[in-house]
């Protein structure tokens, strides 16, 4: 295994550990933002962003998983 392929692997895991350590926050203020939307009476608005947590999880696995793939891609050419 090369220096450049465990580099990627290791890249995919920070990536993923610095994605799961910042979603409590994207939780906590997404939660802020459906009481403040639906104590407006915008109960449409709130659940649009009650979304916001499962696409940032869809995007922050996806980016990590597409570095480990890459990573793992190039190991089966050499």
């Amino acid at each position: 295994m090369k220096v450049g392929k465990i580099t990627s692997i290791i890249l995919a895991v920070v990536v993923l550990v610095a994605f799961l350590a910042v979603l409590p926050t994207i939780i906590t203020s997404t939660t802020a933002a459906v009481t403040a939307a639906t104590t407006g009476g915008f109960t449409d608005v709130a659940s649009i962003i009650n979304l916001i947590p499962l696409v940032a999880s869809v995007g922050g696995i996806g980016v990590a998983g597409l570095i480990a793939y890459q990573a793992a891609k190039s190991s089966n050419r050499e």
